[in-house]
C-alpha cells in the first residue's frame, strides 16, 4: 500500500471510529462492468492496491483475461490467457506469481503479474483432464493446493483429490486423496498442518494432515451441498457456505461441532473471514446478494444486493474493503449458434463494498 493511501485510509478509520455505531454493516459503493464478460474469481494484491479478475469471456468464445482494477475499480490492464482461459485464482503477495485453474483443459498456469507472463503450465500428464477447481496459496512455504472435483467417496475412477504444487519449481509436487465426495473447496491451516475441504456431495468438511496425506476426519455439516469454506486462525472456526440450503455453517476447527447456523439466501455459494473486523461475508449466488454476518454473535449486518449471479469475494486486509465478482445470466449451453448474449446491467460486474 502507498504512503498516502495509508495516511488517507488512517484518516478515514479514525473518523469512521469516531461518527459510527459500531455495529454499522458495510454498504455498496459501486458496481462496474469488467471485460470480457464470465468473471468467476477475484483475488486483491497487496503490494500495489489492485484486483485481478478471472474473466473467461461469453460462452463459447475464447477471449480470457486477468482483468486489472485499482483499488476503486478503475480498469488498469488485462493480462491475456485467451490460449487457456483461467477460472479458479490464487495469488502469492509475495512472489507475485497468481496460480489460475483452467477448467477446460484440466491444467494450472502460474502468471507473474509484474510482467504478465505465464511462467509455468502444470498438469498431472494424465489423458483424462482433472476437474481443477480451487487454487489455495500458502505464502510462507511457497506452496499451492489445487481442489480436484471427483465422484463419490470412494470412487476409484473419479478421485476427489488435492494437487500440491512447488511454488519454487512451478512443478506437481505429489497428489492427495481425499476422502469425501465431490471434493470443492478448501482453506488451508498453515500452522497444523491441515487442510480443510469441502464434500459438497457428501455433505461434510473433510480434515487432510498435510504431512501424511490422510484424512484425519469427517465432520458433518448437516446442511445441503457444502461448497466453499473459510478457517479463522485465532478463533479456532470454520465458517461453511452451502449452496443447496442456503445458509453459513460455523463449525469448530479442533471437532468440528457445529456453533451456529445462519440463513443466509439461495445459493449460498462461496465465503470469506475478516479476521481485521471480525466479519464473515457469504456470496449468495441465486439470491443475488452478499450477506455480511457478526463474526462475534453471528447476527446479520446486511443482506447487500451487488449483482446477477455473485461468485467470490476478495478483502483488502488493511481498508477491509470487499470486492465481489457477479456473473452474468449468459445463454444455455445448448443455445444454437448465432443467438444473440442476452443484456444483463448487473452481470460481468465487480461490486465494491465499503466500511
Amino acid at each position: 500500500m502507498t504512503v498516502l493511501r495509508r495516511l488517507i485510509v488512517a484518516g478515514v478509520a479514525a473518523t469512521a471510529l469516531a461518527l459510527a455505531a459500531p455495529s454499522q454493516a458495510q454498504t455498496i459503493e459501486k458496481s462496474v462492468k469488467v471485460a470480457p464478460g464470465g468473471l468467476y474469481e477475484i483475488v486483491f494484491n497487496p503490494a500495489d492496491d489492485t484486483v485481478l479478475v478471472a474473466a473467461v469471456g461469453p460462452r463459447g468464445e475464447t477471449r480470457g483475461a486477468i482483468a486489472r482494477l485499482d483499488a476503486d475499480l478503475t480498469p488498469v490492464g488485462a493480462i491475456d490467457v485467451s490460449s487457456n482461459p483461467l477460472y479458479g485464482l490464487g495469488f502469492n503477495s509475495r512472489t507475485q506469481i497468481l496460480y489460475g485453474t483452467a477448467t477446460r483443459s484440466g491444467s494450472v498456469d502460474a502468471v507473474d503479474v509484474r510482467t504478465g507472463e505465464v511462467v509455468a503450465h502444470i498438469t498431472d500428464g494424465d489423458d483424462d483432464a482433472a476437474h481443477v477447481r480451487e487454487a489455495i496459496v500458502d505464502e510462507a512455504a511457497n506452496k499451492v493446493y489445487v481442489t480436484i472435483v471427483g465422484g463419490e467417496a470412494g470412487d476409484a475412477s473419479r478421485p476427489n483429490q488435492v494437487w500440491v504444487v512447488d511454488g519454487a519449481t512451478h512443478t506437481l509436487e505429489k497428489k492427495i486423496d481425499a476422502a469425501v465426495g465431490g471434493l470443492t473447496g478448501a482453506a488451508l491451516d498453515a500452522a497444523g498442518g491441515r487442510l480443510f475441504v469441502t464434500g459438497m456431495s457428501s455433505g461434510e468438511v473433510g480434515v487432510i494432515d498435510l504431512a501424511s496425506g490422510q484424512t484425519t476426519a469427517r465432520w458433518p455439516t448437516l446442511s445441503e451441498r457444502p461448497t466453499n469454506v473459510a478457517y479463522d486462525a485465532e478463533g479456532g472456526r470454520l465458517f461453511v457456505a452451502s449452496q443447496g440450503s442456503g445458509d453459513l455453517t460455523v463449525m469448530s476447527a479442533a471437532d468440528g461441532s457445529i456453533i451456529r447456523k445462519v440463513p443466509t439466501g439461495e445459493g449460498a455459494l462461496s465465503v470469506a473471514y475478516d479476521a481485521g473486523n471480525g466479519r464473515i461475508y457469504v456470496a449468495n449466488r441465486q439470491a443475488g446478494t452478499v450477506t455480511v454476518v457478526n463474526g462475534a454473535d453471528y447476527a446479520v449486518l446486511a443482506n447487500l444486493q451487488t449483482g446477477t449471479l455473485p461468485q467470490t469475494i476478495a478483502i483488502d486486509r488493511e481498508t477491509h474493503a470487499v470486492y465481489v465478482t457477479n456473473k452474468a445470466r449468459g445463454l444455455p449451453r445448448n443455445a444454437p449458434a448465432g443467438t444473440p448474449v442476452p443484456v444483463d446491467p448487473a452481470g460481468d460486474t465487480v461490486t465494491l463494498i465499503r466500511p
